[in-house]
């Protein structure tokens, strides 16, 4: 038997969440896109439990942008947390200690990362010029 994925409590900016899944919301997520417009589901070998998605708070699955956040679950996805607005590309390295972010479809100087999980960001400029980023990757066993 199926369940929906239980929405998170609050959102980036900490207003709270109501969403019952006993009333059929929950947290959507975007499995795939085939036109590359939103990262998928991610999780890692060397970063146990952790998980990153892309998705929108509701009944169902948005076809669009409106309504897509970052979410991070450092149980495997039991629980989610609300950790940037909007839709971004992502990747995990150093088993999990860190992950960063890039905003889908905008040009940027810098990319985002975070120590926490998400309760806290950085960035760091990676270019003088401002660049589409479309993919992330780090280091194949995610150590560096």
């Amino acid at each position: 038997m199926w369940d929906a994925v239980r929405a998170p409590s609050a959102t980036v900016k900490g207003k709270i969440i109501e969403c019952d899944a006993g009333d059929g919301c929950g947290l959507n997520i975007e499995i795939y896109s085939s036109a590359g417009t939103h990262a998928p589901v991610y999780s890692s070998e060397s970063a146990v439990g952790v998980v990153i998605a892309t998705g929108n708070i509701g009944e169902t699955l948005t076809e669009n942008n409106i309504g897509k956040n970052l979410y991070v679950s450092r149980d495997g996805g039991l629980n989610w947390k609300a950790v940037k607005e909007g839709n971004y590309i992502y990747d995990i390295g150093d088993h999990g200690a860190i992950i960063l972010a890039a905003k889908v479809g905008e040009k940027t100087k810098s990319i985002e990362f975070t120590w926490d999980f998400g309760a806290t960001w950085e960035s760091v400029q990676i270019t003088d010029d401002e660049i589409y980023i479309t993919n992330i990757i780090t280091e194949p066993k995610s150590v560096s």
